[in-house]
């Protein structure tokens, strides 16, 4: 008796392709969630990373006029922030991985807009109620 007369050769090839695909869709299904993981968990150390200044910010605001707090920004994971403000509201929005967390600070404005980035040192100072923050060099 040949089997593929009776088609169970086919029968049992199909079945061997349909375990397969299965095998293949549940590792690519893996992946994938290593990889959402990963950008979540990112977003998440830049969101402790923007807390962190903010909480400068405001302690800084907060003080009144003399105060200064220096910050360290580590480098992993590298980020972007921008602290801007309209006149009434102000916010520190962290860029991470294409992904952005926007954070809301006391004070109310701001005198410029700055750029904060990951690796670098700032100091936050507080003058007559106006909050600057500048870039550490050396």
């Amino acid at each position: 008796m040949n089997l593929d007369n009776k088609g169970i050769a086919s029968a049992e090839l199909l079945f061997v392709t349909l375990i397969a695909l299965v095998i293949i869709a549940a590792m690519l299904n893996l992946v994938g969630n290593e990889m959402n993981q990963e950008q979540i968990g990112n977003l998440a150390e830049s969101r402790i990373t923007g807390e962190t200044i903010a909480e400068a910010i405001n302690t800084v605001y907060i003080n009144g006029d003399g105060y200064s707090i220096t910050i360290h920004m580590d480098p992993d994971p590298s980020f972007t922030a921008i602290v801007l403000s309209d006149g009434n509201f102000s916010n520190l929005t962290i860029f991470s991985s294409g992904k952005n967390v926007t954070i809301d600070l006391i004070p109310p404005s701001f005198n410029d807009t700055y750029n904060l980035t990951s690796g670098k040192s700032y100091i936050i100072t507080n003058t007559d109620g106006n909050i600057g923050i500048k870039e550490m060099v050396g």
